[in-house]
């Protein structure tokens, strides 16, 4: 019987994954890797390097040269990220090197590559991140330098602005789908792919879940145990932790209306909410540190005393507080407003219908349930509550004038 039946459906993937583990199995062995530095603007000085995968030590440095050149030279069995540095803080260059490799690395307006194809692309798109980003910065710099009474020429030169960073931005972002998509068993995908211009995401992982975890996955099943994969794993559980918030939080945003949702009070009373009688409603939400936080309490305290001749009223929500804790809270800080304990499953699940998934946070509604602030400081509040007061208060009626005075009036 033939090993690959005809009437089985033969998936690709399996034979390339076969074939690029034998690959590796038949180079675990040690060999020579030489990276040949010629940098004149670092002659004389000490230029220090690391294995990524050990965790901040560095193993060595190199002196360079009055020429400009400097030589490292170590053994490896599989391939092997190493960083570069000249203050032990910023890593200007990284260099992925494989056993036997021969890497020259010079740089003359920019840096050119020879003797690794990986280390090159992944350098070359550095580069090409970092022109970006000083560009954007100069051009943001010379639109602020302009004179502030031009209000028209900035605000057209700022949607312009915008206009050109989102350009740039997609370009780099098709290039670091392209190179993570087509290169995911290089160990320079997992850099790629979670590359960032101006400490914004390209790829955001919302967006390209799948191409992290296709990384994942392929680095993971050659290196398994390797330094720079386990972290990599650590940066897509963070991502895929935010998301899942985002993802909580985007269920209830301003312009929303709340839904209809009872509660019962520390003391046993049962308020609905949209339903209590008030121009607007504060929400806020504490965990158990947040409860005995006593700024938090002081400023809830201060803004209800002030707008509550304005027509506001106040709930806070105990998030795991059981009734006693609230109890001893409200006579020890004299709080006149409703607290109502969320502790068990359904009172908890009733969180991710407001979209609050971190503590503490609050949502601004007005009488009907309408979301006027979301998650906002208390400063903030404070201001939108100025606005809405300001709005609210209805006009003075002004009597007209007469235009002639009425005929049987004293002269």
């Amino acid at each position: 019987m033939p090993i690959f039946s005809p009437k089985k459906k033969f998936n690709p993937h399996v034979l390339i994954s076969i074939l690029v583990l034998m690959g590796f199995a038949c180079t675990t062995r040690f060999g020579k890797v030489e990276i040949v530095l010629k940098v004149p603007n670092w002659a004389g000085r000490w230029v220090y390097y690391r294995n990524h995968d050990s965790e901040n030590t560095f193993f060595d440095s190199v002196l360079v040269s009055s020429k400009g050149i400097g030589t490292v030279t170590f053994q490896t069995t599989e391939p092997i990220v190493v960083a570069f540095t000249l203050d032990k803080k910023s890593y200007p260059l990284l260099v992925v090197a494989k056993p036997d490799e021969i890497i020259n690395l010079t740089y003359s307006n920019g840096w050119q590559v020879n003797g690794s194809l990986e280390t090159a692309r992944v350098i070359e798109f550095q580069e090409k991140i970092d022109k970006t980003s000083q560009f954007l910065s100069e051009f943001e710099q010379k639109i602020e330098s302009l004179d502030s009474s031009n209000v028209r020429l900035k605000d057209s030169l700022l949607r312009v602005f915008g206009q050109v960073k989102d350009s740039l931005k997609d370009v780099l972002r098709n290039e670091a789908f392209l190179l993570a998509s087509s290169n995911p068993y290089d160990l320079s995908s997992a850099f790629i792919v979670n590359a960032q211009l101006n400490s914004e995401q390209l790829l955001p992982y919302n967006k390209y879940s799948k191409l992290y975890h296709k990384v994942d996955s392929s680095l993971a099943s050659l290196y398994p145990q390797k330094q720079i994969v386990l972290d990599f794993r650590k940066t897509l559980e963070f991502h895929r932790f935010t998301d899942s918030i985002s993802r909580i939080e985007n269920v209830l945003y301003p312009g929303m209306v709340i839904p209809t949702l009872q509660f019962e009070t520390f003391d046993g009373k049962s308020i609905t909410i949209p339903g209590i009688w008030a121009k607007w409603v504060l929400l806020y939400f504490l965990d158990k540190e947040s409860i005995e936080n006593s700024s938090i309490v002081y400023g809830l305290k201060n803004l209800y005393s002030r707008y509550k001749p304005a027509g506001i009223e106040m709930v806070t929500f105990g998030v795991k507080a059981d009734s006693l804790v609230l109890v001893q809270k409200a006579i020890s800080d004299s709080i006149g407003w409703p607290q109502i304990p969320l502790n068990d499953e359904l009172s908890l699940g009733k969180l991710q219908l407001y979209g609050i998934a971190r503590l503490p946070g609050n949502i601004l509604i007005d009488r009907w349930g309408k979301v006027l602030a979301k998650n906002a400081p208390l400063q903030v509040i404070a201001e939108k509550l100025d606005s809405l007061s300001r709005v609210s208060k209805p006009k003075p009626a002004i009597k007209p004038k007469a235009d002639t005075v009425p005929a049987n009036s004293p002269q």
